[in-house]
């Protein structure tokens, strides 16, 4: 399993660097919400099941940072 620790709505995963992104596995960015993966890694089934699992994770983390703004309203 890929790790995306460190990764938001707008920062890249702590795994990440200027020689490889952990979504895209090249030397360049795919963070979901900045721009995804290129014509060439959308044919690689890897890839794209690890932009799917940052989407998810992605997804996950807003879901649990609303949960806790709930909760701390009441």
């Amino acid at each position: 399993m890929t790790n995306f620790g460190g990764m938001t709505v707008a920062n890249c995963c702590d795994d990440c660097n200027i020689d490889g992104c952990v979504i895209s596995g090249k030397p360049y960015c795919a963070h979901p919400r900045k721009g995804g993966l290129h014509a060439a890694e959308q044919q690689d089934p890897d890839a794209l099941k690890r932009l799917r699992s940052a989407i998810a994770f992605l997804d996950r983390a807003a879901a649990e940072d609303k949960l806790k703004r709930a909760m701390a309203e009441d």
